[in-house]
């Protein structure tokens, strides 16, 4: 049974995935079909967008719990490194998303946002949810899961370069600055940045 499931999540799980990155791959390579951002009263675009990525978030847990113990790592300190891993990075993207306001995670301009964490990176909440997947994966010692935070990673990626574009055209030059000094993910800026403000604090 649970061998049904693990592979009918999977299936589940990249049928989502791939649809939607061949949504915004699409809307990246033809300017005219604009599918990301998707503004909450876009009612086929916000439905579509966010459907197709909870289906694929779910089908992730529900496959991840499902392929329990594939890693081979059948040890206490699995549970005692990823779940702590698992619960602060979704916290983390929950308070990323807050920080963001709605008005500015539902594309409504409700402003340039570069301060708090979004000073460390331009996507906080895209980090925090791909580290919340890796320690989902570790958690449940699921090598499979780790293969399906790859494939987050490389959807938030094309969700990125689709909201680059709308930043451009809303905010122009302030957000080139901003892209020049702050990375799309994580990079040495952020380290050095966190340094410094560790060394501010002390």
């Amino acid at each position: 049974m649970f061998d049904m499931l693990r592979d009918g999540a999977l299936v589940v799980a990249m049928i989502s995935a791939g649809g939607l990155s061949a949504l915004l791959g699409y809307a990246l390579i033809n300017r005219r079909f604009v599918f990301w951002p998707a503004p909450s009263d876009d009612v086929w675009r916000h439905h579509v967008s966010f459907g197709l990525f909870r289906v694929f978030c779910g089908a992730t847990i529900v496959f991840a719990v499902a392929d329990w113990g594939s890693l081979g790592w059948d040890h206490w300190a699995r549970l005692a490194i990823g779940a702590p891993i698992m619960v602060g990075a979704g916290a983390a993207t929950v308070y990323a998303y807050f920080f963001l306001g709605l008005d500015n995670t539902y594309c409504k301009e409700g402003g340039l946002v570069t301060g708090g964490v979004y000073a460390y990176t331009r996507n906080p909440q895209y980090v925090a949810s791909v580290i919340a997947t890796f320690g989902l994966a570790l958690t449940t010692g699921s090598l499979g899961a780790v293969g399906l935070a790859f494939v987050l990673l490389a959807v938030y990626t094309l969700f990125a370069l689709n909201e680059e574009r709308w930043l451009w055209e809303r905010y122009g030059r302030a957000f080139g600055r901003y892209a020049v000094r702050t990375p799309r993910f994580l990079d040495a800026r952020s380290v050095k940045l966190a340094r410094a403000k560790l060394i501010d604090a002390l």
